[in-house]
């Protein structure tokens, strides 16, 4: 069974949900607008006619997002999950469900089904994801530390990745804890790029970036209380994280890009068509700043991740 999704969201932010009637599928429930497809009906034009019933409202600009297959005991379906960036018409529920404008950091306090949980992560995961620089030394956590915290007091940045490659154990966490107590301060969600063991000296609910070197080497989901995300750079990259699963990975370099000045770029095209292949929301790396935003989301991307194009 096909179903397309909407992932529709108010000027203050909030996105729209529904709650499943007590004598259907799933009941009690919430769930986000959208139905079945009919035979032969592609998902967009599902998409249109879903919500003009639902919710009489006429799509005017929507981008698929998600390809979410998944297999409950009495059926198996496949939902298109498209964000709906402009409508036209009020929003008025015709179907008699209850409705509502939540708040995506409230998503989590509420009952959705297994098959939504990707769609609740792109509900909850902002546009921007700042990737720390690499300090040239110890010597220089300070500095980078200090041109971060700029960056985040100026607003926009929801998510940070802190990343060293080079740095040993001790000054990695001295650079983790100084961002982390940043991203506090400014209101930003915190994971950590470094082996495992690392994490356990940082607090229990900071998320984890798998480099593809460290997904490969996992066969299940890990325990983490944070976010989980991946660098993926390929279509095998990306269904060894969907089928982890990973709440949403960085694929890339979309871009010709310093930090890996030898890769390939993929291109917007390249990236459109990995997306394609995404049951998990999926940032654009790779050379891309704020004003590439517009295309990435255009090709179905999550938002944009980035060291120099977001911290510059």
């Amino acid at each position: 069974m096909r179903v397309a999704i909407g992932l529709l969201r108010d000027p203050a932010g909030r996105v729209l949900i529904s709650q499943r009637a007590a004598d259907v599928h799933l009941a009690g429930m919430w769930e986000f607008p959208g139905g079945k497809c009919e035979p032969g009906e592609v998902g967009r034009d599902a998409l249109q006619r879903e919500l003009r019933e639902e919710l009489g409202i006429e799509v005017l600009s929507a981008s698929e997002i998600l390809v979410i297959p998944h297999a409950y005991p009495e059926c198996s379906v496949e939902l298109r999950v498209f964000r709906v960036d402009a409508w036209q018409g009020e929003v008025m529920p015709g179907e008699g469900q209850p409705t509502r404008w939540a708040a995506p950091r409230e998503l989590m306090r509420l009952n959705f089904p297994e098959a939504s949980r990707a769609i609740v992560n792109a509900a909850r995961l902002p546009g921007f994801y700042l990737i720390s620089p690499e300090p040239r030394s110890p010597g220089a956590i300070d500095a980078e530390v200090r041109r971060i915290d700029r960056r985040l007091a100026r607003g926009g940045i929801g998510l940070l990745q802190i990343r060293a490659p080079r740095l040993e154990q001790a000054p990695f966490l001295e650079y983790a804890r100084a961002l982390l107590a940043s991203a506090d301060r400014h209101g930003a969600e915190v994971l950590v790029n470094a082996p495992r063991a690392w994490l356990d000296q940082l607090p229990p609910t900071i998320g984890w970036h798998l480099t593809e070197q460290r997904l490969r080497s996992l066969s299940t989901r890990p325990d983490c209380a944070g976010w989980l995300a991946a660098s993926v750079h390929d279509r095998e990259g990306l269904e060894r994280a969907c089928s982890l699963p990973v709440d949403f990975v960085v694929a890339g370099p979309v871009l010709c890009t310093q930090t890996h000045p030898d890769a390939e770029p993929i291109g917007f095209r390249g990236f459109a068509n990995l997306r394609a292949r995404a049951a998990c929301p999926v940032f654009a790396l790779g050379g891309l700043t704020p004003a590439d935003l517009p295309m990435v989301r255009e090709a179905g991307g999550q938002g944009i991740a980035a060291i120099r194009g977001l911290l510059d």
